[in-house]
């Protein structure tokens, strides 16, 4: 008799979700995380990034109140407690997650596992594990390009836990990830340039609502560069960087924020091992 009636490995929304649902109809369940229960958009996603986007809005609205009789004092922005106030909302998030699995009797396992064969995993303290079946849902991460001085580019998996507010940011990406960002710097007060290989952002979304934002963002001051590309990123001694570009003028700034994708978290999974064929876009 196996160990488990079903093995997840990872604890993301899809992950979660599974292990709930097949625990509440009475099956055996575990499942291994070796980062935060919760996943991208609990941990470094969605949640953290929408708390930063309510924190941005508050730029604009004590604007407004001024404008409407509101008696405001010169505004400041404290970054770090921002940033802090969001971890703290994501470390509860976390529990929550983990106390509904515990509360459905799901076993965790903080660690890495790895496939071994059609029903069994190796975990990373070296313990064997078998199930009837195993659920793979490691979701994905950014993509970061391979140029020299990417070590000192960030991505959004970073974005959250920056030291300090960066007066000048570029933000390389044309998506919804990248926008998102600019406007969010914007507001808290950064100097932003967003670069985009093409002269296309949001690619698939409403050319009138695409049109709409290019206008209110050059507007507020947020700068494109179009048909750029990065070379090369070179750190000087002051901690700044100086960003060597393709298709503009090099550019210096402070922090260099990379918004270009995500791939699946396929690797060391042992999924050739064990005859598991990927397809496209790293689907099993």
């Amino acid at each position: 008799m196996a160990d488990f009636d079903l093995f997840v490995i990872g604890a993301g929304s899809g992950g979660v979700r599974a292990s709930r649902v097949a625990a509440a109809h009475g099956a055996r369940v575990a499942v291994a995380e070796e980062h935060k229960v919760g996943g991208t958009c609990v941990i470094r996603g969605c949640v953290p990034k929408k708390l930063l986007v309510y924190g941005a809005h508050f730029a604009e609205d004590l604007d407004d109140a001024a404008m409407f009789g509101w008696n405001v004092p010169e505004k400041t922005f404290d970054w770090a407690v921002l940033r802090d106030n969001v971890l703290g909302e994501v470390s509860r998030l976390e529990g929550a997650y983990t106390e509904t699995l515990t509360n459905h009797n799901v076993t965790i396992f903080h660690e890495r596992a790895t496939l071994t064969g059609p029903n069994s995993v190796k975990l990373a303290s070296g313990k064997e594990v078998t199930a009837e079946k195993i659920l793979i849902a490691t979701g994905a991460r950014p993509v970061m390009p391979p140029i020299d001085g990417i070590e000192h580019a960030i991505s959004s998996n970073e974005v959250f836990h920056l030291e300090q507010l960066p007066k000048r940011i570029v933000i390389a990406g044309g998506g919804y990830i990248a926008n998102e960002f600019a406007g969010i710097f914007h507001q808290f007060g950064s100097q932003v340039t967003l670069i985009n290989r093409s002269d296309v952002i949001l690619r698939h979304y409403d050319q009138q609502l695409v049109d709409r934002l290019i206008q209110i963002s050059l507007r507020k001051g947020i700068d494109f560069k179009f048909h750029a590309t990065i070379e090369k990123i070179e750190r000087r001694d002051d901690g700044s960087l100086h960003i060597c570009m393709s298709g503009c003028d090099d550019i210096d700034a402070d922090q260099l924020l990379f918004a270009t994708g995500r791939k699946p978290n396929t690797e060391a999974l042992g999924l050739e091992e064990v005859g598991v064929e990927l397809g496209e876009k790293g689907r099993v």
